[in-house]
């Protein structure tokens, strides 16, 4: 059986004046209840911290050793204490954001200039992953906060909408091989277009897949293609040489959420990250 604080408290300020009638006035409580804490305190230890006199009370040696652990278990309470509110109230911490490749693009520059010019004794990670796997370590709480892309709806996640995005197809200028499409056939947007290309007079001989959307972006600014892009990807790289190829071609929307815990919003360093994440403006393309 573990004795309650009071009962330390007690035993801690009876140490200090050596005396029950002065640490029961200082403490403002009767002084049978301080010697009743002592002697559930003995008895919990299975021997005698007090010896009792005339003049007021000595300790023991097992007093001594006790006075001296409980005064150490103080402080260290006291110094967690401290550092935990100072997790709490100062900005500072190291914090795991979940961004989808295509939307660090255009939010990281933004996000990084407010943060650090906000906060810039806050640490920050970044994991690049799938949204829905971006979702689920924000579930198992090893993602704070997440950048994603049409993300699937869950009771203990917070959705925050940021933007609206669309993928289409784009071209250059100077496109050479009209017969070259270039995109990531492994997102779901590629799939939906190429899909809905089938019904249009849109034509193209050979499909180039590649995960890496600032490759596609590069072969279709050389003329080698055209490509399927989400239309914020393109207006981040502040280039007017890529167009729509074709107005009337399918385009997939999308929808941009900062996603977390609501558990994750403790301290004031988190709301500042959640505040600055819900409010960078990014036009719709």
């Amino acid at each position: 059986m573990l004795p309650n604080s009071n009962d330390l408290e007690y035993f801690l300020e009876v140490t200090k004046t050596l005396n029950i009638s002065k640490a029961s006035e200082r403490m403002g409580v009767a002084q049978p209840t301080i010697t009743q804490s002592i002697h559930k305190l003995e008895s919990l230890l299975g021997a005698q911290l007090l010896i009792r006199t005339r003049t007021g009370v000595h300790l023991t040696k097992i007093g001594q050793k006790m006075s001296n652990q409980v005064a150490f278990i103080y402080e260290y309470w006291n110094s967690m204490r401290r550092e935990v509110q100072h997790d709490l109230y100062e900005l500072h911490g190291k914090y795991t954001i979940g961004v989808h490749p295509a939307v660090g693009y255009y939010t990281l520059p933004i996000f990084f200039k407010e943060i650090f010019s906000k906060a810039p004794n806050i640490e920050i990670d970044f994991i690049h992953d799938r949204s829905r796997n971006i979702i689920e370590e924000i579930l198992n709480f090893k993602i704070d906060f997440g950048f994603v892309v049409n993300p699937f709806k869950h009771p203990n996640l917070i959705l925050k909408k940021i933007c609206d995005d669309s993928v289409c197809i784009f071209e250059a200028k100077n496109t050479r091989y009209s017969d070259v499409l270039f995109g990531n056939f492994d997102l779901l947007q590629t799939h939906w277009i190429i899909k809905q290309l089938k019904r249009s007079n849109f034509k193209y001989k050979h499909f180039v897949s590649t995960p890496d959307l600032f490759v596609i972006y590069k072969m279709v600014l050389s003329g080698a293609g055209y490509g399927i892009l989400p239309s914020l990807v393109v207006k981040s790289q502040n280039s007017n040489t890529l167009t729509l190829a074709n107005q009337n071609l399918p385009q997939y929307k999308d929808q941009i959420f900062l996603a977390y815990r609501r558990e994750t919003l403790t301290s004031n360093s988190a709301k500042l990250i959640a505040e600055i994440c819900k409010n960078i403006a990014i036009s719709n393309p």
